[in-house]
């Protein structure tokens, strides 16, 4: 069953937004498996939803230590949970397109043009972003032995 939100129409997934045709590699991406998780999910959560489908809630890992994703849907949406640790990334982002697949419940056709979609997403994520190195500033605050008053440095 499609979502609905996607007009009957519509016969193919518009592949037309902004992403280069770069061969590339998610696991090229210098950090670490969880902040890679995290950008993986945004930007398939970003472009699941402009191209109308529902976009399931990511974390990890699952529930149980022992399963490598899980899928729980309710009234109030879809949570793909995906384990990282001890995993190639690629099975790992593997899951989490997977995940938006079944929540959709897509024709065969229709999940192989968004699973396609995704992975060239998936694949540009990281290209070109240089670890940003940034010192923040940092407030101390002091309590004085004498009254309540707070002081910040």
């Amino acid at each position: 069953m499609e979502n609905s939100d996607r007009s009957s129409s519509d016969s193919t997934i518009d592949a037309g937004l902004p992403l280069e045709a770069t061969e590339g590699s998610i696991s090229a991406i210098d950090s670490a498996p969880s902040v890679r998780f995290s950008m993986v999910a945004k930007t398939i959560g970003r472009l699941g939803a402009q191209v109308g489908f529902t976009v399931p809630g990511f974390r990890s890992p699952p529930r149980s230590g022992e399963i490598d994703r899980t899928l729980r849907k309710d009234g109030s949406g879809s949570i793909v949970a995906v384990r990282i640790k001890d995993r190639q990334f690629e099975a790992v982002v593997a899951d989490m397109i997977e995940g938006v697949v079944v929540c959709n419940g897509l024709s065969a056709e229709r999940s192989s043009e968004l699973r396609n979609l995704l992975w060239r997403a998936a694949m540009q994520v990281g290209k070109d972003a240089a670890p940003e190195f940034r010192h923040r500033p940092t407030a101390v605050v002091h309590r004085l032995p004498v009254g309540d008053s707070v002081e910040a440095a």
